[in-house]
């Protein structure tokens, strides 16, 4: 509870700007309780559109330091914790991981696994918090624990079947469309 407390204020304006609706106290909404976590969950934000998956690794991060809140506002990360406003804040850092990777993202809104690119990971005491764009379009937030980090080889297979996919083309609009 400590860390909602902390972390409240600094993250309400992102999730403000990063959702449609403003956050609720409930666990499917943008704000989720988990283990003391917040997070959230914004499948449907235009302002991070689709990635396709053969350029997953050309979506923009930051890697080594904390992001400014320019970059969380121009989608090159989604997670901005003010120091300045928040100085007792003294056990976060940023990950030591290079971004951005694939992983497999157990998403508590849907039950479902999903693909997800990770742009952001951010260290606390216990925890390690992510940021992540999905595939399709959208973003959320998540614990490190709720990511499966994909293996080349699995990269390779996510990538083979999503160029099968996409090569099956879709329908022709009927004209006047």
């Amino acid at each position: 509870m400590k860390i909602f407390s902390v972390l409240s204020f600094s993250i309400l304006a992102l999730l403000l700007s990063t959702c449609d609706e403003a956050p609720k106290e409930t666990w499917g909404s943008p704000i989720m309780y988990s283990k003391g976590f917040i997070g959230w969950d914004c499948p449907d934000n235009l302002k991070f559109p689709r990635v396709d998956l053969k350029d997953w690794y050309k979506v923009p991060v930051v890697n080594g330091r904390l992001p400014t809140l320019e970059e969380t506002q121009n989608g090159t990360s989604l997670l901005f914790i003010n120091i300045e406003m928040k100085p007792d804040i003294k056990d976060m850092q940023p990950f030591k991981m290079t971004l951005p990777k694939l992983a497999y993202f157990n998403n508590p809104t849907t039950h479902k696994k999903e693909l997800v690119i990770v742009i952001q990971l951010v260290q606390f005491s216990d925890y390690v918090w992510a940021g992540l764009r999905y595939i399709s379009g959208g973003n959320a937030s998540a614990i490190m624990s709720d990511l499966h980090f994909l293996t080349d080889n699995e990269i390779k297979l996510e990538i083979e079947k999503s160029a099968k996919v996409n090569s099956l083309g879709v329908l022709n609009k009927p004209s006047g469309y």
